[in-house]
């Protein structure tokens, strides 16, 4: 009898431990994330870094850049319309570097500016805007400074003043205030004082941009291609990543890369309609918390995909802000004289109209920004901006009509007063 009851004990606690471990692997299951939520995630974290890939290419195309060779665009802002970047500064003589220290550090000497605004934004793989030099910055001086990463050593015999980057390359984009032609020949001697003073002879391959790879499961590739290291902050969220091929050599059935591209295609969704999110007042977004460093932005993956979206390499809130509208017709906008972006005394704004995909295109009458020394006022001090495909008296931008954004950029403004500011609204039809 005792045998029998000790047999049923041991049969009964041999189904209460298969029974916790059954429910414990359920539940484990139940807590790791689909294919499809991996690579929506890791979609939303890789978008930026694609379509950085895509502008350089377009950079390399159109403008003859060439890694670690400062490369000025000599000619004047507007003949310039028409390049492959989204959301282009058509109001200063811009240029870039891109520093590929893969094989060692790179040194670039600046001169000083000080009759000018001038802006040096320094922008990694992440597309984190991780240094500046400049009027803002260090009120334009000069000098030499040597980019690495912490892996590198700087030489000894370097005066040059160290700036500390992630990854193994970056784009330094340069923009120099120009009031007018007339101003051409000393904005070129500025340019031909930008070089690069020392760096490696051998260089990286640059990954060559396809937007269909870019948006299949293939796209872990570039991620894969583009960074050295994880990140010692992301160090989680790559070990989910892994799950799909980044940073892990995987064999996925057909079945598992249809989950993975179906969160690419919800991701990209999300991505597109985040905007919505950022939306300020009279039909504005303002784009103030999308461009930054890595620990401004902290984690906010969406928010650095959404405005890499519509308007990569923008600038962080300290040196200018941004205001953006998805509209369409004809019309005015209307600013009271207290309505105006608030400024410092340094401070100036444009306003751009650009097609729904936020490029600007060739257009017969060359109208495409107005800038603050351009603008009319009436005696009251309010502003009338007319917007229209046929010309018009006063300040007047150029539309083809239909669907359009337009984009208001204020640099310098008044720190306390541009947290609350909303531009007036687009009335159409009214001209």
């Amino acid at each position: 009898m005792n045998r029998i009851k000790n047999s049923l004990f041991a049969f009964m606690a041999a189904g209460i431990v298969l029974s916790l471990v059954l429910f414990s692997y359920k539940n484990k299951n139940e807590d790791q994330p689909s294919l499809k939520d991996i690579s929506y995630e890791a979609f939303i974290y890789s978008y930026p870094l694609m379509e950085q890939v895509k502008t350089i290419n377009g950079m390399f195309n159109f403008m003859g850049l060439k890694p670690n060779v400062a490369n000025m665009n000599t000619k004047y802002p507007m003949d310039n319309v028409g390049m492959p970047i989204v959301a282009p500064n058509l109001t200063s003589m811009t240029g870039g570097v891109f520093i590929d220290i893969s094989n060692g550090p790179v040194t670039i000497e600046i001169p000083t500016v000080k009759d000018r605004y001038v802006v040096y934004q320094m922008i990694d793989v992440f597309t984190h805007n991780f240094n500046y030099l400049g009027s803002r910055a260090n009120n334009g001086e000069g000098g030499q400074f040597v980019f690495h990463n912490h892996l590198q050593t700087i030489p000894e015999n370097s005066t040059a003043q160290p700036i500390e980057m992630e990854g193994d390359h970056a784009i330094i984009v340069i923009r120099i205030d120009i009031k007018n032609r007339d101003e051409l020949t000393l904005i070129h001697d500025i340019q031909n004082q930008i070089k690069v003073i020392d760096a490696p002879q051998k260089v990286r391959d640059y990954p060559i941009y396809d937007k269909k790879k870019a948006f299949s499961p293939a796209f872990i590739e570039y991620v894969n291609e583009l960074l050295v290291e994880i990140p010692p902050t992301e160090k989680e969220l790559f070990h989910r990543f892994a799950k799909i091929g980044i940073f892990n050599d995987v064999n996925l059935s057909e079945n598992e890369l249809y989950e993975v591209q179906a969160g690419i295609d919800s991701a990209y969704q999300v991505i597109q309609n985040e905007t919505q999110n950022l939306t300020v007042g009279n039909d504005w977004f303002a784009a103030t918390t999308v461009f930054g460093t890595r620990e401004y932005l902290n984690g906010n993956y969406l928010g650095r995909a959404t405005g890499a979206n519509f308007g990569l390499w923008g600038n962080s809130k300290e040196e200018a802000n941004y205001f953006m509208m998805k509209t369409e017709g004809e019309g005015t906008i209307h600013f009271d004289h207290d309505e105006l972006p608030p400024l410092t005394d340094i401070g100036f704004w444009s306003l751009t109209v650009h097609d729904e995909n936020v490029h600007v295109h060739k257009n017969e009458y060359d109208s495409y920004v107005l800038t603050t020394d351009q603008l009319v006022f009436e005696e009251d001090g309010s502003l009338n901006i007319k917007i229209s495909s046929s010309p018009q008296k006063g300040n007047w931008l150029y539309t083809p009509g239909g669907k359009m954004v337009l984009l208001i950029r204020a640099y310098q403004a008044d720190p306390e007063k541009i947290i609350d500011y909303i531009p007036p609204m687009f009335n159409k039809d009214l001209l």
